[in-house]
């Protein structure tokens, strides 16, 4: 941001040593260097709106910040790099339940498709009785001024940082929370542990159900520390410790299994949005007629809801595995079904697994008569993904 403004790099290095390398405190400077800038000469890289007494004059620093980042996120398609496409892939694959975040960037909503942002203050006004939500508390560069970047802002986080607390309590209470690529560095997500920890962790400190992924360049030690130590205003507590410099492991150990993992995530908040609205509103204020017939068959038949909402349970192969060898084909663009032996041998002669042998995730045998020959193959929607891969000459890995 320095070299984007008149003063240049030079004042970076100044500022540094006037402040004592306090980042917030040159942010704040340096806020006020892009108003000053952004009134003069500055005045055509802004939108007309900011020029007003009503709008903060940190939003032409803020303006400034998410452009770059706007400029600098790349597209996920455009990552070229097979070791970091898979890490990507294996990451998507996690389908968490919510991410909370203090990135700026939208780099995460390519990442995780249909996932929701929700973004600095609007997650005081969120139910987070929900699936498939990004929180960006300190903002997120869809809008420049929500982002928490200059002292007052941090101070103003600070005030309101309780609330936030106590939405996202929720998530650390009833879930695992694992902290990935983040160095414990930030005052205000310590704070928000601590606010956590003061209610969950044991009497030595620990919240049992966080773990730090602690990335390292280096050669890990034979018995590194099981867990990471932080203090906030005296007060200590500590977390689970992962030290890695290979983060596909624990992408794989943490990968849903769940059998909704293929449903839009837009859906199942749809649903659970339209669900908290009829019986916390509807059904109260008897804008519904209730059918207490249906309300007890849902309690009682474990797989009357989904069916009732228009989800099928997947015990059926040929939901589960709905294609054809001709129809595999068609998907993967090949002219007819025999090219796929091929990649079915190359498969076994890689990776030593004959996907024909068993019923797995990819295939299966279906009986269509009484007589032992009798049956047809089936190919599943993951199926098509990897022969996907092994035809573009992608990295693979098959698990059944």
């Amino acid at each position: 941001m320095f070299e984007k403004l008149p003063a240049g790099a030079d004042a970076y290095e100044y500022n540094r040593q006037k402040f004592d390398d306090d980042m917030v405190a040159i942010g704040t400077v340096l806020s006020d260097m892009a108003f000053e800038w952004a009134w003069k000469e500055g005045r055509n890289h802004f939108p007309p709106e900011y020029f007003s007494s009503k709008v903060s004059k940190d939003a032409f620093l803020k303006h400034l910040v998410c452009e770059h980042f706007a400029a600098i996120t790349p597209a996920l398609g455009d990552i070229q790099a097979p070791d970091l496409a898979k890490e990507l892939a294996a990451f998507a694959d996690i389908k968490p339940h919510a991410i909370i975040t203090t990135n700026y960037d939208m780099f995460l909503e390519q990442v995780f498709d249909g996932y929701e942002p929700i973004s600095g203050q609007t997650i005081l006004r969120y139910n987070t009785n929900s699936f498939g939500e990004i929180f960006h508390i300190h903002g997120d560069i869809s809008k420049p001024t929500s982002i928490v970047l200059t002292k007052h802002d941090y101070d103003e986080w600070t005030e309101k940082k309780k609330y936030v607390s106590a939405k996202l309590l929720t998530y650390f209470a009833e879930h695992p929370v694992f902290i990935l690529g983040y160095g414990m560095g930030d005052p205000n997500v310590k704070s928000i542990l601590r606010d956590i920890g003061e209610l969950v962790a044991d009497e030595d400190g620990l919240i049992p159900n966080v773990y730090q992924v602690i990335w390292r360049h280096d050669q890990i030690e034979k018995h590194p520390p099981d867990q990471a130590v932080f203090g906030v205003d005296g007060k200590e507590f500590r977390i689970h410790a992962i030290h890695t410099n290979n983060f596909d492991w624990i992408f794989e150990a943490l990968k849903s299994q769940s059998a909704l993992k293929s449903i839009n995530p837009k859906l199942v908040r749809a649903l659970a949005a339209r669900t908290m609205k009829l019986v916390r509103h509807d059904i109260p204020s008897g804008a519904v007629e209730v059918n207490y017939e249906t309300l007890e068959k849902v309690a009682d038949e474990k797989d009357f809801l989904p069916t009732l909402l228009g989800i099928t349970v997947v015990d059926n192969p040929n939901q589960s595995h709905p294609l054809t060898i001709t129809q595999l084909a068609d998907r993967l663009g090949l002219p007819h079904w025999q090219p796929l032996n091929k990649l079915i041998h190359r498969i076994k002669a890689e990776k030593g697994i004959d996907l024909r042998s068993s019923d797995n995730r990819y295939h299966c045998r279906i009986k269509t008569g009484t007589k032992a020959s009798s049956m047809a193959r089936k190919w599943s929607h993951e199926a098509v993904n990897l022969f996907r891969k092994v035809v573009a000459g992608e990295e693979y890995e098959v698990v059944v």
